[in-house]
C-alpha cells in the first residue's frame, strides 16, 4: 500500500475526528448538506413596476451607447484628418467594454424567469432581451476593431433592436421616444 492513499484516510479521519468533537454542533453542519431549497417562484409584476423595471434595465445601455458615440465620432474625426492607421483605439474599447457590459445586465434583469411580466407584455420583453444579447456579442467583438475597421463597422440587427424596443415600450405603456422615456425614469429615480 502507498503513503499516499493512508495520507487520504488519515485526512479523512481527521475530518471526521473534528466533526466528532464538535458533538451536536459536528452532526447538525454534516446534515446542513441536505437537498437546496427550490429557487422562488417569479415576482409578479405590476405595470408599472414592469415598467420601472425595463427602463431600469435599459437606460444604462443607452448611456453607455451614447458614451461609444462619441468615442467613434472621434475616431471618425482622427481618420479624416491625418487617415493614420495607428490611431489610438483604447477609449473607444473601452466604451464598446461598457456597451457590452450594460447590455448584459440589462438582459439579465429582463429575464422572464426571474419575474412574471403583465399580460402581454413578456413576448415583447423577451424580444429586447434577445437583442441585448445579441449586442453584447457583437460590442465584444467590435471593441477589439482597429479605428478604420471601427468607424466602417454596420452594426448587426440595428433595425430589429429598434423595432423590439419601441414594442416593448407600447406594451408596457412607456413613452414612445427612448429619450423621453429614460428622462422620465431619471426623473423618478431616486
Amino acid at each position: 500500500m502507498s503513503k499516499r492513499p493512508r495520507l487520504r484516510a488519515a485526512r479523512a479521519l481527521g475530518v471526521i475526528g473534528v466533526i466528532g468533537a464538535l458533538g451536536p454542533l459536528g452532526a447538525a453542519l454534516v446534515g446542513c448538506s441536505g437537498d437546496p431549497e427550490p429557487p422562488p417562484p417569479p415576482q409578479v409584476l405590476s405595470p408599472s413596476e414592469a415598467g420601472a423595471i425595463y427602463l431600469d434595465a435599459v437606460c444604462p445601455v443607452n448611456d453607455a451607447w451614447d458614451a461609444a458615440d462619441v468615442e467613434l465620432d472621434r475616431l471618425r474625426v482622427a481618420l479624416a484628418r491625418d487617415g493614420a492607421p495607428e490611431i489610438d483605439t483604447r477609449l473607444f474599447a473601452e466604451t464598446m467594454d461598457a456597451v457590452a457590459a450594460a447590455s448584459e445586465r440589462a438582459a439579465e434583469r429582463l429575464d422572464t424567469k426571474q419575474q412574471e411580466w403583465p399580460t402581454r407584455t413578456e413576448a415583447a420583453v423577451e424580444d429586447v432581451r434577445e437583442t441585448l444579447e445579441d449586442d453584447r456579442t457583437q460590442a465584444r467583438r467590435v471593441a477589439k476593431l482597429d479605428a478604420d475597421e471601427a468607424v466602417g463597422y454596420a452594426w448587426q440587427g440595428a433595425a430589429e433592436s429598434a423595432s423590439a424596443s419601441a414594442a416593448a415600450r407600447e406594451a408596457l405603456g412607456l413613452p414612445e421616444d427612448p429619450v423621453a422615456a429614460c428622462a422620465q425614469w431619471e426623473e423618478q429615480s431616486p
